[in-house]
């Protein structure tokens, strides 16, 4: 009974862990745990934008494969029909359509929303060349549509607002149409309500457009092209699950085969599984107590440092001699097993002191994953296992480990030769270790990048790179300076300095601006006498603007605007993401089209403190690259503990620097070799070589075990292998992914895992076993 607590304690643990990694963990997808805890506006806008920015819940659409007249009709069908799904906040073709509630909103509003009210308007000349226009506009085609507003808004204020709205002078127009330059596609472009982030909200998104072109297209032979954030995220989810899948299936029968022909027992391989499954539900646990929650990258990362632990229970496994139980075999590697483990634990628990949350999550992630599985395998697993595993005598007396150990001895010079020579290669090759563009950790075909951006061109949608950031104490004092920018920019726009620009004021004017406009409307009386004079010599008569004085008059003691009243809208979700409250203060964003000189845009602002010029790709890249020294330091700390560990641990600095060598030199052979390929490490690069490390260290300290005979340094080179081989194996099966990011950890560590052993083998120590 005594023998069995543990197991007790460990189902008990086990099951409380999992109701609470089930029920009381929300995996999070939040891109503010990879802020720094104290991170600047700048950085805090970013990933706002990144989350609910308007830019990011952009779907582009192009329609190509056929002629002019069929493109520009399945345009106008499928964008009626997106029209009626909640899914979307608008759709947009070049069609002008606004629901009747946005229109009559608009309408009703217009005399404070129209760039053009101002008092000559209203003077008898003004309302005389209004007049003038509007007969114009009777006599040709597009004044029907006039017609029905004349009497209520003869100077066409209406038209006006809703030409800010509609952007009247985006992509060319063709049949009533957006269409590229070339008029080889036709564009539309739709808004979710649901941010890119959302994956469900996004896929159903996604659905809905291709369902809805499915169903138009019928036999022509029209192609659907679909970019954007959102279409980006779901395709990657799709294609990184389906590769991941098909790769773990490929991993687990590779695998399984080759612990099948060394252990020939479904149990024991089974069993293998006992101390990762404990030690990834326990690093689950932990860090929603730390945290309240766990981040996706965490979880995804922390599983794959985890794969040290995999080591584990093979060494357990092959140790273990006929006529010896499990109990015993595990007291006898437990100490070198317990100094592997403590290593890694100190190696991770530095992370602990991040200044980014999502570091410190790894961190705890994985320092306790790898503790909770060293101390499943130390009294869990000796219970579960059979009292012996049967390791065919062949195997473990014919590999001859001292003779073979013997041999790559002489080559120990190589690791610290090694050492130098990929130092030397990566200080002398003149380029940065480190690979910081965000794009380098982008999921996304090149292909696919090349596309979105001639979408983009095309449509003069925001590109979701550069942009300004106006602050100020209120909302009102941001729109005012926000207005205050426009001038300038328009000025920037008209030199070619950039293409255009989008701002909250250009929809919701200033209470100031507001209130201007009012002013400028004329009383009724000095209307009326405006209007009759304006109206002399013309076919309309005197009485049929009745409805436009009423209108002007309400308009003048009307209640000014803020961002509540577009709430019953369609145009709230637009107000709200480009003017809100951060902390204390407002933000509002105004997000740049085809920037051409930098440069000259900068020297404009400068002279306001108040405006923050925001590069998105330069900020993510700075946030990265900043991320990624914070990780670097730490892991120095780490190695600093770890140093420490060994040098206690083993009683002898010349066992420590048998036992760092060679992960070291796996780990500078490695990121040379990778640097030479790619130009530079990422973060998934750096990733991987933890993990390398850790397997390195693993591997070093078993060769440098103490063996009692040769049979044991057989059984300790047997379980090497069968780690090493395990790891190469499925990290080289992961290499084969054609997902950037799949391919980088699966590369770096089948690498690695590869250099790890041979460097370990040949500075392992000699002479070890006793007849």
């Amino acid at each position: 009974m005594k023998e069995r607590l543990p197991v007790l304690v460990w189902l008990i643990l086990m099951a409380v862990g999992a109701w609470i990694a089930l029920f009381l963990t929300p995996v999070s997808t939040d891109l503010t745990h990879f802020l720094p805890k104290k991170a600047g506006v700048a950085e805090q806008i970013l990933v706002e934008q990144l989350r609910h920015g308007v830019a990011s819940r952009l779907l582009l659409m192009a329609l190509e494969g056929s002629n002019e007249s069929d493109l520009a009709e399945i345009s106008r069908r499928l964008a009626e029909r997106l029209r009626t799904n909640d899914t979307f906040v608008r759709v947009d073709n070049g069609t002008h359509g606004l629901s009747p509630g946005d229109r009559e909103f608009l309408f009703e509003n217009r005399y404070l929303l129209s760039p053009k009210v101002a008092e000559p308007r209203f003077s008898a000349d003004g309302l005389q060349q209004a007049l003038d226009a509007r007969l114009a506009e009777l006599a040709s085609p597009a004044g029907l549509l006039g017609k029905e507003f004349l009497s209520r808004d003869p100077t066409g204020e209406f038209f006006e607002t809703l030409r800010i709205w509609m952007k009247s002078g985006g992509p060319s127009m063709r049949q009533g149409v957006w269409f590229s330059p070339d008029g080889r596609r036709a564009l539309l472009v739709a808004e979710t309500k649901a941010p890119a982030f959302d994956l469900d909200a996004q896929a159903g998104a996604v659905a809905s457009i291709r369902d809805g072109f499915a169903a138009i297209k019928g036999n022509r032979p029209v192609e659907l092209l679909l970019s954007g954030p959102g279409a980006f995220a779901v395709e990657a989810n799709t294609t990184i699950t389906e590769d991941a899948v098909r790769l773990s299936l490929l991993n687990t029968l590779a695998i399984t085969l080759l612990l099948a022909a060394v252990y020939r027992s479904l149990r024991v391989i089974l069993l293998g599984l006992v101390p990762l499954a404990t030690g990834a539900l326990a690093g689950t646990c932990a860090v929603s107590l730390w945290s309240g929650g766990i981040h996706g990258i965490t979880l995804g990362f922390g599983a794959t440092l985890l794969g040290v632990a995999a080591d584990y229970p093979n060494h357990l496994f092959t140790h273990v001699r006929r006529g010896e139980t499990s109990r015993r075999t595990v007291r006898l590697i437990w100490p070198t097993l317990r100094l592997g483990i403590l290593t890694n634990v100190a190696g991770f628990a530095a992370m602990l002191f991040s200044g980014f949350e999502g570091l410190s999550q790894l961190g705890v992630f994985a320092a306790t994953g790898l503790l909770a599985a060293g101390l499943t395998c130390r009294w869990i697993m000796p219970v579960l296992m059979p009292e012996h595993i049967a390791l065919p005598d062949r195997v473990v007396k014919g590999l001859h480990a001292d003779e073979f150990l013997g041999k790559l001895n002489r080559l120990r010079f190589v690791p610290p030769l090694l050492i130098l020579v990929a130092i030397i290669s990566i200080t002398r090759s003149g380029a940065s270790l480190w690979n910081d563009d965000i794009d380098a950790l982008s999921p996304v075909p090149e292909t696919r990048k090349a596309l979105d951006e001639t979408l983009r061109r095309d449509l003069g949608a925001p590109d979701l790179r550069q942009m300004i950031v106006v602050t100020g104490s209120d909302a009102e004092t941001v729109l005012r300076r926000s207005e205050r920018l426009k001038q300038i920019l328009r000025t920037l726009v008209e030199n070619g300095s950039m293409a255009g620009f989008d701002m909250a004021a250009l929809y919701l004017p200033s209470r100031e601006t507001q209130t201007l406009r009012q002013s400028a409307l004329p009383k009724i009386g000095m209307l009326r006498r405006n209007l009759d004079e304006a109206l002399h010599d013309t076919p309309f008569q005197p009485r049929a603007f009745e409805p436009f004085m009423a209108d002007l008059a309400r308009a003048k003691h009307a209640s000014l605007l803020d961002a509540t009243s577009f709430a019953q809208t369609s145009f709230r979700l637009k107000i709200e993401s480009l003017l809100f409250p951060h902390g204390e203060r407002w933000i509002a964003l105004v997000p740049l089209v085809g920037v051409a000189d930098a440069a000259q845009l900068q020297t404009a602002l400068a002279p306001d403190k108040s405006l923050i010029y925001l590069d998105l790709r330069e900020a993510s890249s700075r946030l990265l690259r900043d991320y990624r020294r914070e990780a670097v330091h730490l892991l120095g700390a780490s190695l600093a503990a770890i140093v420490i560990l060994l040098t206690l641990g083993l009683r002898s600095p010349g066992g420590m620097l048998r036992v760092l060598t060679p992960m070291a030199a796996a780990a500078f052979v490695t990121a040379a070799v990778l640097m030479r390929l790619h130009g530079g490490l990422s973060l998934y690069h750096l990733v991987s070589l933890l993990l390398v490390m850790g397997l390195g260290m693993d591997q070093a300290l078993f060769f440098n075990k103490p063996s009692r005979t040769p049979e044991e340094r057989n059984r300790t080179f047997l379980s090497l292998l069968i780690c090493s081989f395990s790891a190469v194996t499925a990290f080289g099966i992961l290499a084969t992914s054609k997902v950037n990011i799949l391919h980088a950890i699966g590369s770096t560590v089948a690498l690695g895992a590869t250099l790890a052993v041979f460097f370990a083998a040949m500075l392992a120590r000699r002479n070890q076993s006793s007849a």
